[in-house]
């Protein structure tokens, strides 16, 4: 049901948002730029997934607790 997914949706951001803040400190080291370019890219394609993707769950919660008030 609808209230069920709405119910899962923090719990759905928390983790998104914790893999990005991982990436992100990933990104921000010295050593990120020393691995080959293929890792590199691999993050940073994760990277912009993660914002998609939260772009879209954060969408999804507003439109169900709008029907839910």
């Amino acid at each position: 049901t609808e209230q069920h997914e709405l119910d899962g949706l923090p719990k759905k951001i928390e983790r998104l948002e914790q893999e990005q803040e991982q990436l992100q400190a990933k990104q921000a080291s010295v050593e990120f730029y020393q691995q080959g370019q293929a890792e590199i890219q691999k993050t940073n394609d994760r990277t912009e997934a993660l914002e998609k993707e939260l772009a879209i769950v954060y969408a999804r919660w507003e439109l169900l607790e709008g029907r839910s008030a």
